[in-house]
């Protein structure tokens, strides 16, 4: 994964395939405490996740895309495509 904070504020995260999640900033703060308690549940069992913090260390860019990959896992369980977003000019 490869989280890359945005302007507005928002954590776009990259996986491979081209597949991408969005983290939104009002999203992952009105849940932050839930976030800063349990982000750690988000890494599965002898994963290693090296940060510039060192290994399974995150700050709060880290715990918000953590937050975000587990979407990505929640939506492979059930795929299904809501809408499609066209950019217009």
């Amino acid at each position: 994964m490869n989280p890359l904070s945005m302007k507005d504020g928002n954590i776009l995260i990259h996986y491979n395939h081209n597949i991408a999640t969005v983290v939104f900033n009002d999203l992952a703060m009105a849940s932050w405490a839930e976030i800063e308690a349990c982000h750690r549940v988000a890494i599965v069992t002898h994963e290693v996740l090296i940060t510039p913090h060192g290994h399974n260390r995150f700050d709060e860019h880290g715990k918000k895309a953590l937050f975000g990959r587990c979407y990505m896992f929640m939506d492979a369980q059930d795929p299904k495509i809501v809408r499609i977003e066209r950019r217009t000019a």
